[in-house]
Order: C-alpha cells, then structure tokens, then sequence
C-alpha cells in the first residue's frame, strides 16, 4: 500500500492522506520511474532515464524505458511495449501491457523532459 499521489501532489480526503494498493500502486510507482531522469535523484544517481544517450540512439531510450518498468517491485513481465520518441519537444509517448503480481496492468503515458 502506498499513499496516493495525484497531479503532483498529495490528495487527501476527510483529513488523512488517501491509499493506492494492487496495480495502481505498481501503475503509480511505473510512472513515477518513467518521470525520473538520470541523475536526479539524490538517494541513487544511477536511477532514471538517461537522455543524454536517448538522444543520440533511441534504442538506448528504449532500453530505459524498458528497464524502468521491469524494474519496479511487483512487475513480473513487460508483454507488449511501444514507444514513440518526439525529439522536437523532447516527449515520448509510452504504451506497455505489463503482467504485475496482482494481475494485468495497461500503460499509457507520456514522458516530458522538458
């Protein structure tokens, strides 16, 4: 179980902080792994995204990409990946079926670097 992060922020409902469990806790963690950029985190520099090779090879992106997800506790398997890389505004679009501990969990998402 983990505490529900929506829009940025920290939604609460009547004074408590609201919870996440099953595949929306994996969902929430997948998607907060997609959002990390290499570098960024304090705790591990080596966590994240590298850009810096995605940029010049989008397989690298895409081994990323990849390894993020199957990287997150409770996923099990990435079945189906697609991704689309817009080096104009520096977006990728991210869709993956993704087999989870808690049963199948679909993605859709999109990167912004900026």
């Amino acid at each position: 179980m983990d505490i529900l992060m929506k829009d940025n922020g920290l939604p609460m409902l009547n004074g408590d902080w609201q919870l996440v469990n099953g595949t929306e806790e994996i969902k929430q963690h997948i998607v907060t792994a997609l959002n990390t950029f290499y570098g960024d985190w304090i705790l591990d520099y080596t966590k994240g995204i590298d850009y810096a090779h995605g940029l010049r090879h989008d397989e690298f992106l895409e081994y990323d990409i990849k390894k993020q997800i199957t990287g997150v506790k409770g996923v099990m398997s990435l079945d189906n990946f697609n991704m689309e890389f817009n080096k104009n505004d520096l977006t990728v679009n991210v869709t993956a079926a993704i087999k989870t501990i808690y049963g199948k969990l679909d993605i859709q998402t999109t990167i912004n670097r900026n």
